[in-house]
């Protein structure tokens, strides 16, 4: 591109029709090529670009002070951060630089924190060369999470009810390592954000939130935000709620188990929100007799320390829509609602895997044709959102 932009300024192609004779020119010849004048039209284009990069460099460049570093029992690190120039909406997400690791390599990560919150967090799985180099230089590291000393030392000091900054996480379920325990933090840079998919929720009277894997992401954010929006009355349409969470194994649950203990203790509405946590892998005996035992006679699953139970296996779409219009139709669903109104209802995705989408959009077919009912707002509407974080390499 750059050699067709540069050959071409300032001349034509020879054996044109009728080129242009330019005395001024000081190696004319009918060899040679003269008078294009394409940069007139491309220099714009260039001009915008060139100005939306430095633009981007100084935005990334203020001042942004890291806060807390947390380490989950999962082995997930979050990042804590304040940038007072940097303002976002649930659901985006931003480019993330540390120099000290890296000087150019930017990586994207979705905001895992609420707009409402006095920080901006990120939630980082250690599993590419980046988050790796990364965690060891917050001192960070996976392994910090299977070590049961440092879980009682933090219990010895902070005690059971001892809650984090924002009034999250009540159980002190992590470990931080961050200034707060005088480590001296690197210098970070952070552009964005980028992307605003959550902001139909809300116009949604019946929201449908899918995650796969690290796709819960995005939706720690909404699901905070809703939780925001509902204590100060201005959830607009929205009614309902249906968090459905797929995981490939146990030691998910770990990234985002606090927050959804406080978002289901916090809710006055019973019927608000609903979790459905799914979970793929193959257990083995031992472990099913321990989950059984565990879970008779329990108040809270003993997987994920929730009220709502764990289910087992893939979730089946195509029953989950039936029974949800089934419910909506008999007016149930929406107490008060009168059958002649009609209902909106918003699926929203989010996943790592095409294949996953996939699968969903195949399963949701039953549910376009029984969603376009004189009971329902139209067709199904589904809104397929990006999972970004440093999990790859």
């Amino acid at each position: 591109m750059i050699g067709l932009y540069t050959h071409a300024t300032g001349c034509f192609v020879r054996d044109s029709v009728e080129p242009d004779y330019i005395s001024s020119f000081p190696f004319y010849s009918t060899e040679h090529c003269l008078g294009y004048m394409s940069w007139r039209f491309t220099i714009w284009a260039g001009i915008l670009y060139f100005g939306e990069r430095v633009y981007r460099e100084i935005r990334a460049r203020r001042k942004t002070d890291i806060t807390q570093v947390l380490v989950h029992p999962s082995g997930a690190m979050e990042l804590r951060f304040v940038k007072p120039s940097f303002k976002y909406k649930a659901g985006q997400w931003l480019f993330l630089n540390v120099p000290e690791v890296s000087k150019f390599q930017w990586h994207p990560f979705t905001i895992s924190s609420a707009p409402e919150d006095p920080y901006v967090s990120v939630h980082i799985r250690q599993v590419g060369d980046f988050t790796k180099a990364l965690g060891s230089r917050l001192g960070a590291t996976p392994n910090m999470s299977s070590s049961p000393s440092l879980y009682d030392k933090e219990k010895e000091a902070f005690g059971d009810d001892a809650g984090s900054a924002g009034g999250w996480g009540r159980r002190r379920d992590y470990i931080e390592v961050g200034p707060g325990m005088g480590k001296a933090m690197p210098v970070l840079r952070i552009d964005g954000p980028f992307g605003a998919p959550a902001e139909d929720v809300f116009k949604s009277e019946v929201a449908v939130l899918v995650g796969a894997g690290i796709g819960v992401t995005p939706f720690a954010s909404i699901l905070k935000h809703i939780w925001y929006a509902q204590r100060s009355g201005q959830l607009g349409a929205l009614r309902r709620v249906e968090f459905i969470w797929s995981c490939r194994d146990t030691g998910t649950f770990g990234w985002f188990q606090t927050l959804l203990e406080e978002i289901e203790s916090a809710q006055t509405d019973p019927d608000f929100l609903r979790i459905s946590v799914y979970l793929t892998q193959k257990l083995d005996e031992d472990a099913v007799q321990n989950i059984t035992i565990n879970d008779i006679g329990a108040e809270y699953d003993p997987l994920t320390l929730l009220q709502s139970r764990t289910l087992f296996g893939r979730p089946n779409f195509t029953q989950i829509f039936s029974l949800l219009v089934q419910s909506i139709e008999s007016g149930g669903y929406l107490p008060g609602r009168e059958a002649t109104l009609r209902t909106r209802l918003g699926v929203f995705f989010c996943g790592v895997s095409g294949v996953a989408l996939g699968r969903l959009g195949w399963q949701l077919e039953f549910g376009k044709r029984s969603l376009d009912s004189r009971f329902l707002s139209g067709p199904l509407h589904l809104f397929v959102m990006a999972a970004l974080d440093a999990g790859s390499p």
